[in-house]
Protein backbone atom coordinates (compact mmCIF):
# COMPACT_ATOMS: atom_id res chain seq x y z
CA UNK A 1 0.00 0.00 0.00
CA UNK A 2 2.98 2.21 0.77
CA UNK A 3 4.09 1.79 -2.72
CA UNK A 4 1.02 2.91 -4.47
CA UNK A 5 0.73 6.11 -1.98
CA UNK A 6 4.38 7.38 -2.67
CA UNK A 7 4.54 6.41 -6.68
CA UNK A 8 3.29 8.95 -8.27
CA UNK A 9 4.71 11.73 -5.67
CA UNK A 10 8.30 10.09 -6.44
CA UNK A 11 7.69 9.72 -9.98
CA UNK A 12 6.17 13.65 -10.19
CA UNK A 13 9.31 14.69 -8.42
CA UNK A 14 11.80 12.64 -11.06
CA UNK A 15 10.05 13.96 -13.76
CA UNK A 16 10.19 17.82 -12.52
CA UNK A 17 13.97 16.88 -11.94
CA UNK A 18 14.98 15.87 -14.98
CA UNK A 19 12.81 18.25 -16.70
CA UNK A 20 14.56 21.15 -15.36
CA UNK A 21 17.83 19.63 -15.74
CA UNK A 22 17.54 19.01 -19.68
CA UNK A 23 16.32 22.39 -19.90
CA UNK A 24 18.84 23.73 -18.54
CA UNK A 25 21.27 22.10 -20.55
CA UNK A 26 19.11 23.02 -23.46
CA UNK A 27 19.09 26.42 -22.45
CA UNK A 28 23.29 26.27 -21.83
CA UNK A 29 23.88 25.13 -26.07
CA UNK A 30 21.17 27.10 -26.94
CA UNK A 31 21.08 30.07 -25.06
CA UNK A 32 18.17 33.05 -25.55
CA UNK A 33 18.91 35.75 -28.17
CA UNK A 34 19.20 39.45 -26.75
CA UNK A 35 15.51 39.95 -28.31
CA UNK A 36 13.99 37.01 -26.09
CA UNK A 37 15.79 38.06 -23.39
CA UNK A 38 14.61 41.81 -23.38
CA UNK A 39 11.16 39.81 -23.58
CA UNK A 40 11.90 37.65 -20.71
CA UNK A 41 12.63 40.35 -18.84
CA UNK A 42 9.29 42.19 -19.69
CA UNK A 43 7.42 38.71 -18.50
CA UNK A 44 9.38 38.93 -15.20
CA UNK A 45 8.45 42.91 -14.88
CA UNK A 46 5.18 41.37 -15.54
CA UNK A 47 4.56 44.63 -18.70
CA UNK A 48 1.66 44.31 -20.65
CA UNK A 49 3.67 44.28 -23.92
CA UNK A 50 5.85 40.68 -22.70
CA UNK A 51 3.37 38.83 -24.86
CA UNK A 52 3.90 40.17 -27.61
CA UNK A 53 7.73 40.68 -27.48
CA UNK A 54 7.93 37.11 -26.70
CA UNK A 55 6.24 36.34 -30.12
CA UNK A 56 8.31 39.22 -31.83
CA UNK A 57 11.86 37.66 -30.19
CA UNK A 58 10.61 34.12 -31.08
CA UNK A 59 12.40 33.86 -35.06
CA UNK A 60 15.34 34.91 -33.29
CA UNK A 61 15.58 31.40 -31.54
CA UNK A 62 17.29 28.63 -32.95
CA UNK A 63 14.59 25.55 -33.78
CA UNK A 64 17.25 23.66 -31.07
CA UNK A 65 16.20 26.12 -28.21
CA UNK A 66 12.41 25.09 -28.72
CA UNK A 67 13.56 21.30 -29.70
CA UNK A 68 15.41 20.77 -26.44
CA UNK A 69 11.96 22.06 -24.50
CA UNK A 70 10.03 19.33 -26.02
CA UNK A 71 12.93 17.08 -25.46
CA UNK A 72 13.11 17.89 -21.64
CA UNK A 73 9.52 17.50 -21.50
CA UNK A 74 9.80 13.51 -23.50
CA UNK A 75 12.37 12.54 -21.28
CA UNK A 76 11.19 13.64 -18.22
CA UNK A 77 7.60 12.63 -18.68
CA UNK A 78 9.44 9.05 -19.33
CA UNK A 79 11.45 9.12 -16.42
CA UNK A 80 8.70 10.14 -14.38
CA UNK A 81 6.21 7.82 -15.76
CA UNK A 82 9.11 4.50 -15.04
CA UNK A 83 9.62 5.39 -11.86
CA UNK A 84 6.51 5.76 -10.82
CA UNK A 85 5.28 2.11 -12.46
CA UNK A 86 8.46 0.60 -10.91
CA UNK A 87 7.87 1.82 -7.41
CA UNK A 88 3.85 1.20 -7.95
CA UNK A 89 4.30 -2.54 -9.11
CA UNK A 90 0.51 -2.89 -9.55
CA UNK A 91 -1.82 -0.61 -11.68
CA UNK A 92 1.76 0.35 -13.11
CA UNK A 93 -0.02 1.83 -16.27
CA UNK A 94 -2.52 4.09 -14.25
CA UNK A 95 0.70 5.31 -12.28
CA UNK A 96 2.54 6.30 -15.60
CA UNK A 97 -0.56 7.79 -16.58
CA UNK A 98 -0.54 9.65 -13.73
CA UNK A 99 2.77 11.39 -14.49
CA UNK A 100 1.66 11.47 -18.14
CA UNK A 101 -1.06 13.70 -17.43
CA UNK A 102 0.44 15.72 -14.94
CA UNK A 103 3.56 16.67 -17.79
CA UNK A 104 0.71 17.39 -19.80
CA UNK A 105 -0.88 19.58 -17.72
CA UNK A 106 2.34 21.48 -17.56
CA UNK A 107 3.38 22.11 -20.81
CA UNK A 108 -0.27 23.06 -21.61
CA UNK A 109 -0.05 25.58 -19.01
CA UNK A 110 3.46 26.55 -20.02
CA UNK A 111 2.38 26.97 -23.81
CA UNK A 112 -0.63 28.76 -22.62
CA UNK A 113 0.46 31.26 -20.22
CA UNK A 114 4.19 31.86 -22.66
CA UNK A 115 3.59 32.03 -26.44
CA UNK A 116 5.42 29.12 -28.79
CA UNK A 117 5.77 28.28 -31.81
CA UNK A 118 2.48 26.98 -33.12
CA UNK A 119 3.77 23.26 -33.71
CA UNK A 120 4.71 23.23 -30.18
CA UNK A 121 1.40 22.98 -29.35
CA UNK A 122 0.91 19.41 -31.11
CA UNK A 123 4.02 17.88 -30.54
CA UNK A 124 4.63 19.28 -26.47
CA UNK A 125 1.38 17.84 -25.16
CA UNK A 126 0.96 14.49 -27.25
CA UNK A 127 4.83 13.73 -27.07
CA UNK A 128 5.21 14.04 -23.91
CA UNK A 129 2.20 11.51 -22.75
CA UNK A 130 2.86 9.16 -25.33
CA UNK A 131 6.93 8.74 -23.95
CA UNK A 132 5.01 8.52 -20.50
CA UNK A 133 3.12 5.57 -21.49
CA UNK A 134 5.85 3.92 -23.16
CA UNK A 135 7.92 4.13 -20.29
CA UNK A 136 5.15 2.66 -18.05
CA UNK A 137 4.62 -0.61 -20.37
CA UNK A 138 8.60 -1.00 -20.14
CA UNK A 139 8.43 -0.66 -16.23
CA UNK A 140 6.11 -2.80 -16.38
CA UNK A 141 7.67 -5.69 -18.01
CA UNK A 142 10.25 -5.63 -15.11
CA UNK A 143 13.61 -5.78 -17.11
CA UNK A 144 15.93 -3.07 -18.99
CA UNK A 145 17.86 -3.85 -21.68
CA UNK A 146 21.58 -4.45 -20.87
CA UNK A 147 24.76 -5.20 -23.57
CA UNK A 148 26.61 -8.15 -22.92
Amino acid sequence: MLRMIIALPVGIVVMGLLVAFIESVGHTVFPASDEMKAAIELIVRQDPAARQAVIDAQPTMPIGAYLSVVAAWCLGAAGGAWTAARIAGTMHMAFGVGVGLVVLLSAAANLALIPHPVWMWPVGLVAPFLCALAAARRAASGSVSTAR
